[in-house]
């Protein structure tokens, strides 16, 4: 899962250990390079997922509500972040895509903060 956000595999792995019969509901966003075929892209994630995606940024940023496993993320894709939902009814998109280098110092940073 080396494209995949540190901190939702964080919270996704912590799920699958208290309830492992049970996927739980993300907001998952996932980045493609420029050039990708948004609509091969698309009707791959509707296989995969059986939910129809959001696609922004011209055809490099999908976001779809689904159950998610850690199977799901390893994928061919720049970046792949998301957000526990708890259940179908979700929110769109709310991420830029960054280096998860980036965006794993900052959550550090808030945690050691709150400390």
């Amino acid at each position: 899962m080396p494209k995949a956000d540190p901190v939702l595999v964080h919270d996704l792995l912590l799920r699958e250990q208290e309830n492992p019969k049970f996927a739980p509901f993300y907001m998952v966003e996932v980045f493609t390079k420029p050039g990708t075929n948004s609509q091969a892209k698309r009707d791959l994630i509707i296989k995969k997922i059986g939910m129809i995606p959001a696609i922004y940024d011209k055809g490099t940023h999908y976001v779809a509500n689904h159950r998610l496993t850690s199977e799901m993320l390893d994928e061919d894709v720049l970046e792949v972040t998301g957000e526990y939902t708890g259940g179908i009814g979700g929110w769109g998109a709310s991420h830029e895509h960054r280096e998860h280098r980036h965006r794993y110092e900052q959550y550090e940073d808030n945690y050691i903060a709150a400390q």
